[in-house]
């Protein structure tokens, strides 16, 4: 499936993880995929390129966490943000459902989940 111009960026400490997550979209069909460990790297990739989705973990490496990240993302640029996470308790999916989110993929990753999830959500704003 190509989308076209636009990238995905896989915003993730786990290099293991985010080559996991690379590799398996690739593998879909989906070209412009690039990933990064810290908050800050993903809103300098959002400043200079052409961002259409961001996969986002919740614990990064650096200063902002995914939830911070994907605030100031989602307000300033409004992209559209499917978090990626291990943590699947009551508490964290309300904090994560606040920030208006595309979609929540828990971890270990289901492959025909995150494909379905990243489909969606780009074929919605195509």
């Amino acid at each position: 499936m190509n989308m076209g111009r636009k990238s995905i960026l896989i915003v993730e400490d786990e290099l293991i993880t985010a080559m996991d997550i690379q590799m398996r979209l690739a593998k879909h069909g989906y070209e412009s995929v690039h990933f990064v460990a810290t908050g800050e790297e993903a809103i300098d990739m959002v400043h200079n390129g052409n961002i259409g989705l961001i996969l986002m973990d919740i614990k990064l490496k650096g200063v902002m966490d995914g939830i911070r990240t994907t605030k100031y993302i989602r307000t300033k640029f409004g992209i559209p943000i499917i978090y990626i996470s291990g943590n699947s308790d009551t508490h964290m999916l309300k904090r994560l459902n606040d920030t208006g989110p595309a979609g929540i993929i828990i971890k270990p990753i289901n492959e025909a989940q995150l494909f379905k999830s990243v489909d969606d959500v780009l074929r919605n704003r195509a």
